[in-house]
């Protein structure tokens, strides 16, 4: 047990000497051209029943846009004689008809071959001889212009054709369900060479009514569309029409728009403009990888993820046998850090080895005597635990935990149930009430440990090193001072990534632990148990299982070469290099290419990417590449950013 002296001589040797330098909507009213629900009539009509399907049929994981529900907004089964359909409930066989009513009826379908024959909404016009489709075909080639090749769906709801034979658009309060497959249908039949849509001006909430399933499956090669003036707020309402983001089909076969190269969405709130029009337009480019033009303005290619030079060059991190454009594409691009990865990051080996020292004998107890952690924390603490229920992109791809892995033969029995009780996961991303959020905070020791006592058991692999690492640094005077006229205390803030298996179950999970560490005051109950710091605030996080080699430095360089010549004229003979941590290093340069680019650098300045570009472009002679970039300098044909930026 450390005395009193002892642990405030630990906790002030860790840390760092002082420095001087500075440093939509479902209607329920009947509409013309609708079937009638068949039902067991009750006064005024308030029939109730389930409606014909009919239309465009159904595809394995289509969108078939609004739910058909009633007036109350709840499907009715059992009482009423419907059983569900995939577009929607239909009249049960031995249901018979009594009356049709008028009031509660779910929304007509569009049946082909002939028009529906529900008695006209009030208000609307009797329907138009004739079948629907016949409508619906008209309405089309009256919205196409065949030399732009572009069908004009604005403002649908107020089109004459549609209004005269009493149908509903899509996207309209009461149209069929099926209506916008039915139209999207013929548009394909009527128009193969459909490249440009406009659905302007059409006050859509919500894309769904539309039917992305079957606007995307009929039209795959619109080029250029436009959603402006709707009310879109939320850019997941894209992705059922991005080729990238979003579920996938169930068939297996390509969804979205793999060749939109034009987007308009202006006049909707998801626009952002600002300080925010950066990630508005990071978002469309997102999903939509071949976009050229977002509001009538080209899009930056450096937001549209530099797709032309990354396949150019292999990013660092990259698996060097993936060498076709298809593995590329189905590979996770790693991310790529500014500064080389480390073991982990410290201020002083003083402050790394205390917070080791803390960690070692934190964990144990957490994982065997959790009551014996309650001196640790300090008597005004904040703790709390949040679970990250995500599969980890990396793992997933790897198919960590799935059959026959037998490194982890129990990830499929972990259940996040335990961690998500009412005083539970404090994901704050998920828990949107302000009494959860309260109620998830503890700010007493014992609520601490009452909280840390309903997690399952743990147990951390602390004898293998390289399954944790740990950041750790000092912040001055965050405390207030013990005394008048004192400086203000230092506390330690230190951030710990890594795994544990989780009983019963013997899963394994991953973490994320942040804490922040004080001073352990004299005679305190933390000094008296061993602790030479306590807990001022300790953030839990529990994830999905990721490998912990995204942590692990690279390995040191192999030995250079010997140089034969200089590469470039006024240049230094050196040995040729090769890309340390953190330096950059094309694909499949030799090292004594690698060398001849870092020469060319230093002679000219030029960023890496330029001075690999001019040496490839000159056929790897020095001198030419460097009399060549002399020239082109003189004549003021090279943009300020190929250089490096002077201090």
């Amino acid at each position: 047990m450390a005395t009193p002296a002892a642990a405030a001589a630990l906790f002030n040797a860790a840390l760092p000497k002082p420095v001087t330098a500075s440093n939509q909507p479902g209607g329920s009213g009947n509409h013309p051209n609708g079937e009638g629900s068949r039902g067991r009539g009750r006064g005024r009509g308030r029939g109730r029943g389930g409606r014909a399907g009919g239309g465009a049929t159904a595809s394995e994981g289509e969108d078939v846009g609004m739910t058909d529900v009633g007036e109350g907004g709840a499907r009715r089964r059992g009482r009423t004689g419907a059983r569900a359909g995939p577009m929607g409930e239909r009249p049960h066989p031995n249901s018979r008809a009594r009356g049709t009513g008028t009031g509660r009826n779910s929304p007509a379908v569009i049946r082909e071959g002939g028009r529906s024959q529900s008695t006209p909404a009030p208000g609307k016009a009797t329907p138009v001889s004739g079948s629907t489709i016949d409508t619906l075909k008209l309405f089309l080639l009256s919205r196409y212009t065949a030399e732009a090749r572009m069908l004009n769906m604005e403002n649908m709801a107020e089109d004459p054709v549609l209004t005269q034979a009493g149908l509903l658009a899509p996207g309209v309060k009461g149209a069929p369900s099926n209506m916008a497959g039915a139209v999207w249908k013929l548009a394909a039949q009527l128009f193969p060479d459909l490249v440009t849509l406009s659905l302007a001006n059409n006050h859509l909430t919500s894309l769904l009514p539309l039917s992305p399933f079957h606007l995307t499956s009929n039209l795959p090669k619109i080029e250029n569309v436009s959603f402006a003036n709707n009310s879109l707020s939320q850019f997941r309402d894209l992705d059922p029409f991005s080729p990238l983001i979003g579920k996938k089909r169930a068939d297996g076969n390509a969804k979205g728009w793999s060749n939109l190269k034009e987007l308009v969405m202006t006049g909707n709130p998801m626009v952002e403009t600002g300080e925010r029009a950066l990630e508005y337009q990071v978002q469309m480019a997102r999903r939509f990888a071949t976009l050229t033009t977002l509001d009538q303005q080209p899009i930056d290619p450096n937001i549209a993820f530099k797709a032309a030079e990354q396949s150019a060059k292999l990013t660092p991190g990259l698996s060097p046998s993936i060498k076709s454009a298809t593995a590329k594409k189905k590979q996770r691009d790693p991310i790529v850090f500014p500064v080389p990865v480390t073991g982990g990051f410290f201020e002083s080996e003083p402050t790394r080895d205390f917070v080791g020292g803390f960690l070692t004998k934190f964990f144990p107890a957490f994982d065997d005597e959790r009551p014996a952690l309650l001196p640790a924390y300090a008597p005004v603490c904040t703790f709390s635990f949040s679970t990250d229920t995500a599969h980890p992109v990396r793992s997933k791809a790897k198919k960590i935990g799935g059959n026959g892995d037998k490194r982890f033969p129990n990830q499929h029995k972990l259940d996040w149930k335990p961690y998500l009780g009412p005083e539970g996961s404090r994901n704050l991303t998920r828990v949107k009430y302000p009494a959860k959020r309260i109620n998830t905070l503890k700010t007493t020791p014992s609520a601490v440990i009452s909280s840390i006592m309903s997690l399952p058991k743990t147990k951390h692999p602390l004898d293998e090193a390289t399954k944790f690492v740990f950041d750790t640094f000092t912040m001055p005077g965050l405390l207030a001072p013990t005394a008048p006229d004192t400086p203000g205390e230092t506390v330690i803030y230190a951030v710990v990534h890594g795994e544990f298996t989780e009983f019963p179950s013997k899963g394994v999970r991953s973490f994320d632990r942040t804490f922040i560490l004080a001073p352990a005051p004299p005679g305190s109950a933390a000094q008296l148990a061993g602790w030479p710091c306590i807990i001022l605030s300790d953030v839990f996080v529990i994830r999905g299982y990721s490998d912990p080699k995204v942590w692990a430095p690279p390995p040191p360089p192999a030995p250079p070469a010997a140089a034969t010549q200089p590469a470039v004229p006024g240049a230094v003979p050196t040995a040729p290099a090769i890309a340390a941590p953190g330096q950059e290093r094309a694909e499949g340069l030799t090292d004594e290419q690698q060398s001849i680019v870092l020469q060319m650098q230093d002679a000219t300045n030029l960023t890496y990417t330029f001075a690999h570009l001019c040496l490839v472009q000159n056929g790897w002679d020095a001198a030419t590449a460097f009399t060549n970039f002399q020239a082109l300098q003189a004549n003021g044909a090279i943009p300020p950013e190929a250089f490096r930026p002077t201090a």
